[in-house]
């Protein structure tokens, strides 16, 4: 007998299949920012306290002067585009003096941007506007204030009329452009090398020849061959050409990737030119000779002073960064690796002249980084009551502090003492190279404290980018004694990581011994289960090298660089897992992990909203004793982000988790529809379907008391990661088409 169903019909059936059989349902709430940052736990370092403790650290950055808060101060604003990062500090220095406290609530104020950020004022009102690269190659946003914070609105991005319609001003990408008055005729020009990067060219602004208001830019081309030089592979440039097109030897070795500043560097009242390159560590000066012609060069500056040599291709800014009235010039590194500069990152060249007679003198490569927590690159942070007064004091490991003149990493161990009162968060630092580490030469210092040696007292335990686990065992007679850490291994027996191995020491099967679990590179965790029978030894034994099965990190990411905590962390005193990663966010697991030996349920993809630099890794603790929990974050950047616990949780409160969502079918030929199994708000949420490569192949957004139906028949068959958002929280899946 043939039976007719409708689709409707079938479709209902389907659904309340779904619901009845789906394991897991819970009634959802969102818990909202349970931690939020602050800027007041006080940092004592060398006797004063730290301005920017808790900024977070800088690498490569592109330094902007402008007044971001009203008060008639030129403010500093640090854009890292490799990064995509802004941060802002408040200028609360007198005259002579560099003193900027960060104040991150004016990073908000910044409009996406790309490439570069370069903070001048083109409309004649005394605020600071902002050109970037955009789309196009100059992007114009108009600066205004607004409850005495500097704010911007687009106005437009930069054409000039051609043969056969508008031409972009362009800017190599990666490239960061010349923004002055080059002419000296009252308005802002552009000047950026070309396509090739052989010869500068000069888009001149013709607002005030052809008489246009102030609020306006009118480009032209100026010179396709500013200064008459031609740029090749070498330092040294070919002057007096003549810029009809240069043939011969010098085409075949030019070359791309320039940051460029125009300055009066001799005082004799014409623009010569800084020029940091892609291809060396230095600065090349090329000298005016009044005509805007280069006539002379410095293909080593300072050659008659401090020769600059940054890592790797210095960035060049001319500010006033001291409060005297004089500019002076700093240089950055504009790449970001390992072998980038990440501690002494700004070289600073006082001024001791004035602007119309500089003289500009060397005084270190390390500005604003001794105003923060700062170790290098790739902070590790973890908390062990080291001298038994109760409070858990600060350690940060790092993967090591570049030294400009030698290129070598040199990892470390810093340790800061909590000084901690009642409610008051403060820390003191103690050293720099806790056990003097730095003489190991190890490739990275990821540490954690506890029982590695069997006898019930906590070890100091190291990972590394190796892979290998290093400890240091505690001889103390037990945990209420001073610790005295001597070494014991570099590398426990049968235990190792393909690589980054980021350890936490805990009880995972519940049988009394310390298990060792280890985050590595690929996003995964390692179980290595005590498997010892006799005591004051350990046998370690890996149980399964992706315990919970699963992988920190967007699904799109190559790696995850999974960063384990394990601990309490709000009032409800439950111990969850928590999983720093590349994208910077923290994911978190029910308390259920423990000696579970299936799949992780995972209740945060973006616990508290954090978002910090790639490579988050928390740590947690009451460090106040206030009974409320503080949290710090490590990154990329080498220092530390503060976070504390604002928000007082219901015990029957969870979140939204990747099971609260079903996707079906699954595979699926055309259609897939979304549901939630449990009921949830009505929210406007979004959805992208992301292809195997990385790219956005679908966009979608949808209410969240509808179950939502989805065409996908214009895609490829394949693989597809799938993105959920909703109130700032991301989900993944995963859906095959055929």
């Amino acid at each position: 007998m043939k039976i007719n169903i409708c689709k409707s019909c079938f479709f209902n059936l389907l659904v309340l299949g779904i619901i009845l059989t789906y394991p897991t349902i819970v009634r959802a709430q969102f818990q909202g920012n349970v931690y939020e940052p602050f800027q007041d736990a006080i940092v004592n370092q060398y006797g004063s306290n730290l301005l920017s403790p808790w900024c977070g650290g800088i690498n490569s950055v592109q330094i902007n002067h402008a007044d971001i808060n009203n008060d008639g101060k030129n403010d500093i604003v640090l854009y890292d585009f490799n990064n995509e990062n802004i941060k802002t500090f408040i200028n609360t220095g007198n005259a002579g003096e560099i003193k900027y406290t960060y104040t991150p609530k004016y990073e908000k104020n910044f409009p996406p941007i790309n490439y570069y950020m370069i903070l001048k004022d083109y409309n004649c009102d005394g605020v600071a506007d902002l050109f970037e690269k955009g789309l196009y190659g100059v992007a114009v946003h108009r600066g205004y204030f607004q409850n005495n914070e500097l704010k911007f609105t687009f106005f437009k991005d930069l054409f000039f009329p051609g043969q056969n319609g508008p031409v972009n001003v362009y800017v190599q990408p990666s490239d960061i452009p010349s923004v002055i008055d080059i002419d000296k005729d009252g308005d802002l020009d552009i000047l950026s090398f070309d396509v090739l990067g052989a010869q500068v060219s000069w888009y001149k602004n013709r607002r005030v020849e052809d008489g246009f208001p102030c609020d306006s830019i009118n480009m032209s081309v100026g010179d396709n061959c500013w200064g008459k030089f031609y740029q090749q592979f070498n330092r040294a440039v070919i002057m007096n050409i003549t810029c009809k097109g240069v043939e011969g030897q010098y085409k075949k070795t030019r070359h791309t990737g320039n940051c460029m500043l125009h300055l009066d560097i001799d005082g004799d009242n014409d623009y010569d030119m800084l020029d940091g390159n892609v291809s060396f560590n230095d600065v090349q000066l090329l000298i005016n000779n009044g005509s805007d012609i280069i006539n002379a060069e410095d293909t080593l500056y300072n050659k008659n002073g401090h020769q600059l040599k940054m890592p790797s291709w210095p960035a060049p800014s001319h500010i006033d960064i001291d409060n005297d009235g004089d500019h002076d010039i700093l240089f950055t590194s504009h790449s970001d690796n390992l072998s980038s500069a990440n501690y002494q990152t700004i070289a600073y060249y006082k001024n001791m002249g004035t602007d119309a007679n500089p003289n500009f003198v060397f005084q270190h490569d390390s500005l604003l980084t001794p105003t923060m927590i700062e170790v290098g690159s790739y902070s590790y942070p973890t908390f062990f009551d080291y001298n038994k007064d109760g409070k858990p004091d600060l350690f940060i490991g790092t993967e090591g502090y570049l030294n400009n003149a030698t290129s070598l990493l040199s990892s470390k161990l810093a340790y800061y003492k909590n000084t901690s009162t009642l409610g008051n968060s403060s820390f003191e630092l103690v050293t720099k190279d806790f056990l003097n580490l730095s003489t190991k030469n190890y490739k990275g210092i990821f540490p954690t404290f506890g029982d590695m040696t069997g006898d019930g007292v906590d070890d100091l335990i190291l990972g590394n980018a190796n892979g290998s686990i290093a400890v240091y065992k505690n001889f103390a007679p037990n945990n209420a004694a001073m610790p005295n850490f001597l070494f014991f291994t570099d590398s426990i027996s049968n235990v190792s990581v393909s690589s980054y191995s980021m350890p936490v020491v805990f009880d995972f099967n519940n049988d009394g011994k310390t298990d060792l679990l280890i985050g590595n590179q690929q996003g995964q965790l390692a179980y290595y289960e005590d498997t010892s029978t006799a005591i004051n030894i350990k046998k370690m034994h890996l149980n399964t090298p992706n315990i919970g099965n699963f992988t920190a990190g967007a699904p799109t990411n190559f790696y995850g660089y999974c960063a384990p905590f394990i601990g309490k962390m709000d009032n409800t005193q439950k111990t969850y897992l928590l999983a720093g990663n590349i994208d910077g966010t923290i994911e978190r697991y029910d308390e259920n992990f423990k000696n579970n030996f299936g799949n992780f349920n995972r209740i945060d993809s973006n616990y508290s909203f954090i978002k910090t630099a790639p490579r988050s890794v928390p740590a947690i603790a009451d460090i106040d004793g206030d009974g409320y929990y503080e949290m710090v974050v490590g990154n990329k950047f080498g220092g530390l982000h503060y976070y504390k616990q604002v928000y007082t949780l219901n015990t029957d409160q969870v979140v939204i988790n990747e099971n609260s969502i079903v996707l079906f079918p699954n595979p699926t030929h055309e259609e897939v529809s979304l549901l939630f199994t449990s009921p949830i708000e009505n929210i406007q949420a979004k959805m992208q379907i992301i292809d195997i490569s990385g790219r956005i192949v679908y966009r979608s957004t949808f209410e969240t008391n509808l179950t939502n139906r989805f065409d996908l028949s214009p895609l490829q068959a394949g693989i597809y990661h799938v993105m959920i958002e909703l109130k700032g929280q991301k989900i993944w899946k995963k859906i095959i088409k055929y």
